[in-house]
């Protein structure tokens, strides 16, 4: 059973915004209810709202054990700007150093959290992006940098996919005025990409600057920043040579700074909005 009230912190990282739950002590929310739990709670009418609930756990293997949630209660491996602010809440309350590891299902993450004007910068070892049709996954067998041409509602697209901690397309477009949605979902449920795709819109700028819009798997919509797509962005235009390094990325929500190297960097802010308690029999689990 749920407990009638659970302390909860409300955060976002560039407006991509998130219900966290300490579990770090003790578990909260029962295992079995987590998924429940998370479309209630980030139901934006009749929960806090959000685009996905973090977990604070212990770990075994790092210093902490990070686990996120989409706002339709599916359990991604990654989110970039998630774990900003997850870093930054942990070194708040004290749990660790302001250099940390950090277990997630895409492998044990390192972080350095930085104050600066009352600002929390957060810089994140993304992992290597993984560019193979197979580690991605899509459709191409072993293929090392996965490229196809979609057309969708008559009008043909070059589709690039990575995987920066979980799968993104990549679409470079001349205007970003426009209505994704329709288009992004048409690439995110496409065959091709057999347990779904993030999809990320992309006008390069500049050779230090990219202007990017991002629809989220599990999310089910345009979120206004996504850690994990910007640096899916800076990974495929700096393979064809169209940025140099380091990269700005300009979501709706923010800027991202991106470092590409033998490993992705990702430098972000995260902002703690409030922390509350949750009255959870005041919830709505039938929506």
């Amino acid at each position: 059973m749920l407990p009638e009230e659970i302390k909860i912190t409300k955060m976002h990282g560039n407006g991509n915004d998130f219900v966290l739950v300490d579990e770090f002590q003790e578990e909260v929310v029962p295992e079995d209810m987590k998924s429940m739990f998370v479309r209630a709670v980030c139901h934006r009418r009749f929960g806090v709202g959000a685009d996905g609930a973090l977990f604070v756990q212990p770990s075994d293997v790092a210093d902490v054990k990070f686990r996120y949630f989409n706002s339709d209660g599916s359990e991604a491996e990654m989110c970039g700007n998630g774990i900003r602010c997850f870093s930054r809440y942990v070194f708040e309350e004290g749990y660790t150093e302001n250099r940390l590891k950090v277990e997630t299902l895409a492998g044990i993450l390192e972080l350095v959290v930085e104050v600066e004007n009352s600002t929390y910068w957060i810089k994140v070892d993304m992992g290597k992006p993984k560019f193979k049709a197979c580690e991605i996954p899509a459709k191409g067998g072993d293929v090392d940098f996965w490229k196809e041409t979609m057309e969708i509602n008559g009008k043909k697209y070059e589709v690039y996919a990575v995987n920066t901690g979980v799968p993104h397309a990549v679409v470079f477009v001349d205007d970003l005025d426009f209505d994704i949605i329709s288009i992004a979902r048409k690439i995110r449920y496409s065959e091709l990409f057999p347990q779904g795709i993030n999809v990320n819109f992309a006008k390069v700028i500049s050779e230090d600057e990219i202007h990017v819009r991002t629809y989220e798997r599990g999310v089910e919509d345009e979120t206004l920043s996504c850690g994990t797509g910007s640096v899916a962005v800076a990974a495929i235009a700096h393979k064809l040579g169209l940025v140099s390094n380091p990269v700005k990325i300009v979501t709706k929500g923010g800027l991202l700074k991106i470092e590409l190297g033998e490993t992705a960097y990702m430098t972000g802010s995260a902002n703690r909005i409030l922390d509350g308690v949750l009255r959870t029999s005041e919830l709505r689990f039938d929506l």
